[in-house]
Formats: structure tokens, C-alpha cells, sequence
């Protein structure tokens, strides 16, 4: 069947294999033998280099990124991300910061790689698609591939044909939520050489274009071994001691907190700020892969239940910003399987645009706020403070009193 068609069947919904479940799981078992092809071929090499170009356009302007890895034949590993390089070497994790000279990251791997990466970024969606199809892993490197862009993806075709650079290429049809995709793949070395997609930022926007490109060599033993020079520098354990201070941000203490409408998690119904004056309410900015704002939540936590227990006139919300998804759906279901996993019951609200947190000044998180029944900032916490849930029980009862 002509590719054209394949895709059209697939973005109509339609099962190019209705009535026929024999060529259905024959069709399946040619993806499978495709997929294990790809894994072998980066399983095979003893060392090997890859770079991905990626650039996504949208609305007139273009992104460009550059993400490169480096293996070698002993186990160490490479990893160049924008403003950031990630080595593991002798049996340990180093992560250093473009421009912060003073201080590098130093872990054991201990349980590997990828649960390493986790702990310390909150997230896996950075580890490189090529890093988890070496570690045997088919579930996932599609999504880590494009950045973390087109979300659960799946393989629903292979057909032959051209990459964009007009090579002959298998060529894998991918669909996702938000849109469907190409991936390129050798027919000789079953390395993956790029794709091409489209996709929404969300809905009602227009269609984004993401083209990845990618350059791959395999070498017995790698042109220069995988080093890591610590100089001077201190090694401390977590990756917010070595990230820059942040800036000044404005002192928002006795004006008006800009009002906002957001929708509550796990319900249809929706927030609005200015109608919850004659309340003290406090706001806490977080997100799923900020290790601040996990250790932070949980007192955040107690104070809600010591405000709930105690008074009738103070409310406490979450507020879920800066995710690294781009439908409300992924975002909800993020939230709502981190809020489980921890077994919080303070009420979150979930912010999909960025204008929120320009409008309240706020550069990094955690950071909580404590509004008067006024509808004024009558307090800023930047960052986690150990002692957040004895000074927001301070601040509320001497705002009660002040009443």
C-alpha cells in the first residue's frame, strides 16, 4: 500500500488490517524484527560516536539544538547537551555546568545510568534515545529521541523509500497524540539517520515541524578516551549547588498578586484568584522534576493539613508550572500519578503558559506566597527552606490576629 495512503488510513483512525488479525500480528512482527535490527546495531559497535541535529520550526521562527554522545569500549560514556556535559567514567556520574567554574556534580552510577539520571534531574527524558537502545530498552527512545516533543509515540508502518538527504532508507510511519512522524533508518547498518514530524504545541495551535539529522561512527577503540579533569573545582552531590545563583527578582511584598483563572487537578471546575479574597491564601510554584520543590512539597503538605484542621479562612494551593510536556492531558496525568506516587491531598492547579510566572517575577522554584484576604503579596519564599512549614504558620496566624 502507498505510504500516502498508510498515513491518511492512520490519521482517519482506520486499521489497515480490519477483519484480518493474522495480517495484523504479521505486520506487528515485522515492526518488532525491525526495532530489535535497531538495537542490535547499537548494541554491536565496542565504541561509538552520535550526533543529532535537531531544529523544529514554528510560526515563522526556527529552534535549533545540538545533543551528541560518545561511548567507548570500557563503559564510559559522554553525553553534550546545551550548557551542559554529563560523563560517566570509573564507576561514577559527573555533570557540569557551561560557565560554572567552581563546582561539578560526582555520583557512584550505583544502580545505573538511567535511575541515576532520574534522581538527579527529577526526569529521564534526557537520557539519549541511542544510550537506552545500547542498554537493550524499546520502550521510550522514540520520546527521548525528539526531546521529549511527540509523547507515546508508536510505530504503526514500514515502508522503504528516501531520507530528506535522498538516501535509500526503511522508513518507520509513527504516530503520536499530537501528531505523526517519519524516523530514517539504514538499510544496511540499521542506524537510525534522522526524522522528520509534525506536531501541535496544543490544541488550537498550528502545526509545528521537527526535522532531527543524525551522524553516527562506530570504532573498535574511541580517537580519544572519555577523561574527566576535576581541577580545582569542588564535587558536591546535587545539581542545584552548581547552578547559578539566580538573578534579583523584583519584591512583590505589598502589591496586588496579579489574578489569575487555572484549572483545578482531578476536577472540571476552574480557580480564580480575586474570587477567593477575604481568604488568606498561599500559592506554591512547583513542578514534577524540580528536587527543590520535591523536598519542599511535603511541608507545604502539613501546612495545609495544620490550615485545614485549624482555621476556616486560610486556603492552600499547588501550582504546577513549567512542565516538559505540551498537552494539559500529559501534564494532568504527570501530576496526578507524581501527587499518587507521594499521597498529597492539598488541591494543585495546573498552568500551561509561562505569562504566570512572568507576571509574578518569578525566574526559578520553588517559590511560595503568602496573598492577605486584601488580595496583596504579603510574603515571598524563594526557594526550599527546611523551616517553610513554621514560617508560613508564623505568617498566617499573625495575619489572623492582625484581623
Amino acid at each position: 500500500m502507498n505510504r500516502i495512503w498508510k498515513m491518511l488510513a492512520l490519521s482517519l483512525g482506520m486499521s489497515l488490517f480490519a477483519g484480518s488479525p493474522a495480517l495484523a500480528e504479521a505486520y506487528q512482527e515485522k515492526i518488532d524484527a525491525m526495532v530489535q535490527k535497531i538495537v542490535k546495531a547499537y548494541q554491536t559497535p565496542k565504541a561509538f560516536s552520535n550526533t543529532a541535529s535537531l531544529s523544529i520550526e514554528f510560526g515563522g521562527d526556527q529552534m535549533q539544538e545540538q545533543v551528541s554522545t560518545i561511548y567507548g569500549a570500557d563503559g564510559s560514556m559522554e553525553m553534550q547537551l546545551p550548557n551542559l556535559v554529563i560523563k560517566v567514567l570509573d564507576g561514577y556520574f559527573y555533570a557540569e555546568i557551561a560557565g560554572e567554574d567552581g563546582s561539578y556534580l560526582k555520583r557512584p552510577i550505583g544502580a545505573g545510568f538511567a535511575p541515576t539520571i532520574k534522581s538527579v534531574f527529577g526526569t529521564t527524558e534526557i537520557i539519549p534515545f541511542d544510550c537506552m537502545l545500547r542498554e537493550g530498552n524499546t520502550k521510550g527512545w522514540l520520546q527521548n529521541m525528539t526531546i521529549g516533543v511527540m509523547q507515546n509515540p508508536k510505530i504503526e508502518g514500514i515502508d522503504t523509500g528516501k531520507d530528506p538527504q535522498g538516501n535509500e532508507s526503511n522508513i518507520m510511519s509513527v504516530t503520536t497524540p499530537n501528531g505523526s512522524m517519519d524516523v530514517f533508518v539504514d538499510p544496511k547498518t540499521n542506524l537510525v539517520t534522522g526524522a522528520l514530524a509534525m506536531f501541535s504545541l496544543g490544541e488550537g495551535s498550528d502545526m509545528a515541524k521537527l526535522s532531527i539529522v543524525m551522524a553516527t561512527k562506530s570504532y573498535d577503540k574511541l580517537p580519544k578516551p572519555i577523561t574527566f579533569e576535576p581541577g580545582d573545582r569542588k564535587a558536591v552531590e546535587s545539581i542545584e549547588e552548581i547552578l547559578p545563583p539566580p538573578g534579583e527578582e523584583p519584591d512583590s511584598t505589598g502589591k496586588m498578586a496579579p489574578d489569575f483563572t487555572l484549572p483545578l487537578y482531578g476536577s472540571e471546575e476552574m480557580i480564580t484568584l480575586s474570587k477567593l479574597r477575604g481568604k488568606i491564601v498561599v500559592l506554591d510554584f512547583w513542578a514534577t522534576w524540580c528536587g527543590p520543590c520535591r523536598r519542599g512539597l511535603p511541608l507545604v503538605q502539613k501546612f495545609a493539613d495544620w490550615a485545614g484542621e485549624n482555621t476556616d479562612d486560610v486556603v492552600v494551593y499547588a501550582v504546577n508550572v513549567w512542565e516538559q510536556a505540551n498537552t494539559f492531558e500529559d501534564v494532568s496525568k504527570m501530576v496526578g500519578d507524581f501527587w499518587k506516587k507521594n499521597k498529597y491531598t492539598m488541591p494543585t492547579l495546573i498552568s500551561m503558559k509561562p505569562a504566570l510566572t512572568e507576571k509574578y517575577g518569578i525566574g526559578g522554584i520553588p517559590v511560595t506566597l503568602v496573598i492577605g484576604k486584601d488580595g496583596s503579596i504579603v510574603k515571598t519564599h524563594r526557594g526550599f527552606s527546611p523551616g517553610i512549614f513554621d514560617e508560613l504558620k508564623a505568617e498566617v496566624e499573625q495575619l489572623r490576629a492582625a484581623d
